[in-house]
């Protein structure tokens, strides 16, 4: 399978269960990270898919949200920063 097609499976997937956006507590339960371990991680992780879900975030309000086209990308290209 080429990894156009792994990404758009796993974004119709993703967008099944969580819809466009993610919350960070959607995001950490994808990683299976704790929501505190993940808020870390985004904070001092110098791990490029830490980098890349930082700069991916926008702010909506007080919250913080995840375009899950761009987490899908990260998690396939990246390994989701582990």
């Amino acid at each position: 399978m080429s990894d156009i097609q792994q990404i758009s499976n796993l974004v119709s997937e993703l967008i099944k269960q969580h819809g466009p956006l993610l919350t960070q507590r959607d995001l950490a339960m994808i990683l299976k990270r704790s929501v505190g371990g993940l808020r870390y991680s985004l904070c001092k992780g110098t791990t490029p898919a830490m980098v890349c879900l930082r700069s991916c975030c926008c702010r909506i309000g007080r919250g913080v949200y995840y375009p899950t086209d761009q987490v899908a990308k990260i998690i396939l290209e990246q390994g989701g920063g582990e």
